[in-house]
């Protein structure tokens, strides 16, 4: 995992492997940095996780984390640490993409797809005994709490049963405290009425810190393809397409001739013959009537 150490202006990146890591200005420090206290941050990793403990409170995006607290830090958050020095957590895009592909293979090994991201907004849990936890917001209310009856529920002692609930309309995400005695802080600041949630707000109930992811944006449809001339191709179906519409109401059936229809080549003469032959049938038939007669008169 990639860092980013500033101090007076200048910036030492550093990569630490999976493991435990103290890192601080004293000698005994995995990761030393002389303008850092003794011992101040203990960084645990574990594949792309990362929880960071302080021996002095210090903040994340400007949200203070008391110290002994251990704390989930996402990449792209900023570490505040004391004489204005920052650690910055960077993202780590080589391994996203190996990691993508170690499921694709999975995938294709196992005969099971790998689990489409969500794109629905979520909050994942920072601190506590639930940390590392996500939970998406798909419902148009959210109860936060530690009841039974919460839609997220946290594990948290410091916790109200209905502690604060998340409402999501037409125009975003809004947090609300429902009166609970600890209250409910975003970004630091109490709650005291609505709030609408942005993107990396840091919400706080009791000891534990819940981060806010907003929705991925669907992304806009391809414009339909045009033929030459500008022209739409026709919807499949309708009438130019390559199926046959099918025949309206009192129309000849495909499979039946129609009286004005031309006739194929051959079938002229055919027809002229018979009836020709029909005509000197009736007029053999007409000569033997009046043979018979004559003959019964005579």
């Amino acid at each position: 995992m990639r860092f980013e150490f500033q101090h007076l202006g200048t910036t030492t990146p550093f990569e630490l492997s999976e493991g435990h890591h103290q890192l601080g200005g004293g000698p005994e420090d995995h990761v030393r940095l002389e303008a850092l206290p003794p011992g101040l941050l203990s960084l645990r990793i574990e594949a792309d996780r990362l929880m960071v403990e302080a021996t002095r409170t210090f903040m994340v995006d400007g949200v203070l984390v008391p110290q002994g607290v251990a704390r989930l830090v996402l990449p792209g958050e900023v570490l505040g640490l004391p004489d204005e020095m920052y650690l910055r957590v960077l993202g780590e895009a080589t391994e996203e993409r190996t990691q993508g592909t170690v499921a694709i293979l999975k995938g294709l090994l196992t005969g099971t797809e790998p689990p489409a991201p969500s794109r629905a907004a979520t909050l994942t849990c920072l601190t506590g005994l639930d940390v590392g936890r996500v939970h998406a917001l798909a419902d148009s209310r959210t109860l936060l709490g530690r009841g039974s009856e919460a839609t997220l529920r946290l594990r948290d002692r410091a916790v109200s049963r209905s502690h604060a609930c998340i409402a999501h309309d037409e125009n975003g995400f809004l947090l609300e405290d429902l009166g609970s005695p600890n209250g409910v802080f975003l970004n630091g600041q109490r709650v005291g009425e609505r709030t609408p949630l942005s993107e990396g707000d840091i919400i706080e109930l009791g000891r534990t810190l819940l981060r806010f992811q907003a929705a991925l944006e669907e992304p806009p449809p391809p414009p339909p393809p045009e033929t030459e001339g500008g022209a739409l191709p026709p919807p499949a179906g309708e009438a130019g397409a390559s199926e046959p519409a099918a025949p309206s109401e009192g129309a000849p059936s495909p499979t039946e001739p129609r009286a004005d229809a031309v006739p194929a080549p051959g079938e002229a003469p055919r027809a002229r013959l018979e009836w020709w032959l029909l005509g000197v049938g009736v007029a053999a038939a007409l000569v033997g009537l009046l043979v018979t007669y004559a003959l019964a008169t005579g």
